[in-house]
């Protein structure tokens, strides 16, 4: 089948490139334009990005190699396809396949030197399946035609007490039908670091609102929004979310943003910097999945965190496994040392509770309490008793 679409191949060896446009002219009557190099080759996406369906790129270039054009292009919201194509040992195509994928690009895959035109031909059908999709106007039309964006809250409960302390607002897609949703199918949709810092953002008021319904009361919780650590690097993320908070009345006091590692910060230093600047204007800062992120023990050190959470695979193995039972102390006993609240979530037997309560951790969340609540039964649950057994 001959295939309609537009290639750009990005290399530097005149040879490679002369048999891959061979190839790709006898697959697709699309165009198929050439770079000799990663900085000509951004040069010619910016041009044509939305003519362009799929690049095949080298890693090894002088100038901008296939690696820094794939931060470029994510950063420019290109949202074609990518084809590595390198003569580097399977184990780099493998980690530089998956840094695209870390940054949002849709990779097809990494094909070795020279090139097969069976290998060529499935790509281009993989292209073609699928297809294009705009950036941001992806995920609005996501959420405004097909779905309602609609955040729920997890109570998190103070073990002392017994009462509610916090809500983390978790975002679920409200289909047509009624039925609810995961996050998986929005974020899975986004193609671009553009897109996804403005759907954060979106989700960001959109929780912002509902505070508002608790800030009035005595006993106000707090209210944790998560947000990825590559979305917080962005230099217009601290005045855009206190901005909003400030639109919506809120005191920043009363949010506390959850940071995530969902991939890698491209830039820590300004991760590091919008982090103390939004502890400055008042809001509270959680350090999410503490130990399961590639950078969560730096990040710890660096920034002003004020609560620190252990994700749930370590609260369930803490029953069975005594290094995990100790790693778990050690967390409670770390937070105590550096005056940070800690909190484990996930909690979802009694057994499992009576482990982080033998550790001492502040607060707690999970099924085994409370499952997440669209806003409207949250006040009725903020009226009810405290959690037994305290």
């Amino acid at each position: 089948m001959l295939h309609q679409l537009n290639c750009l191949i990005v290399d530097d060896d005149p040879m490679y490139t002369m048999v891959a446009d061979s190839i790709l002219s006898s697959l697709t009557s699309g165009s198929v334009d050439k770079a000799s190099n990663g900085s000509t080759g951004i040069e010619a996406l910016r041009m044509r990005a939305a003519k362009l369906d799929v690049v095949f790129l080298d890693l090894n270039m002088p100038d901008l190699d296939g690696l820094g054009f794939m931060r470029a292009a994510s950063e420019s919201g290109f949202d074609g396809n990518i084809v590595i194509s390198s003569g580097e040992t399977p184990a780099i195509l493998r980690s530089a396949e998956a840094m695209g994928k870390m940054l949002g690009i849709s990779v097809l895959g990494a094909l070795p030197k020279p090139l097969k035109i069976e290998a060529v031909a499935a790509a281009l059908d993989e292209a073609s399946r699928r297809g294009r999709r705009s950036s941001t106007q992806a995920a609005r039309s996501l959420i405004g035609n097909d779905f309602e964006l609609t955040p729920y809250y997890q109570p998190q409960y103070n073990l002392r007490s017994g009462r509610i302390a916090g809500l983390e607002s978790l975002i679920r897609l409200t289909a047509k039908d009624g039925l609810v949703h995961g996050p998986a199918q929005l974020f899975a949709s986004m193609t671009s670091a553009a897109e996804r810092d403005e759907v954060s953002l979106t989700i960001t008021k959109a929780v912002l609102s509902d505070a508002r319904m608790w800030q009035g009361r005595p006993d106000k919780p707090g209210v944790s929004i998560n947000l990825d650590a590559c979305v917080l690097e962005q230099p217009e993320i601290v005045t855009s979310v206190h901005r909003a908070a400030v639109d919506f009345g809120i005191d920043p006091a009363m949010i506390c943003l959850e940071v995530t590692e969902k991939s890698l910060p491209k830039e820590p230093s300004r991760l590091v910097e919008a982090l103390i600047r939004l502890r400055m204007a008042g809001f509270r800062l959680s350090l999410d999945d503490y130990g399961m992120g590639a950078s969560s023990f730096e990040l710890l050190r660096l920034c002003p965190f004020s609560e620190i959470k252990v994700d749930r695979s370590i609260v369930e193995a803490c029953t069975t496994d005594h290094i995990t039972r100790k790693f778990l102390h050690a967390f409670a006993n770390l937070a105590r040392d550096l005056e940070l609240t800690s909190v484990a979530e996930g909690i979802e037997t009694e057994r499992e509770l009576a482990e982080v309560r033998s550790a001492g951790i502040d607060l707690v969340q999970g099924f085994l309490f409370s499952r997440p609540l669209p806003p409207a039964a949250i006040a009725a649950l903020l009226s009810e008793e405290r959690i037994t057994g305290t």
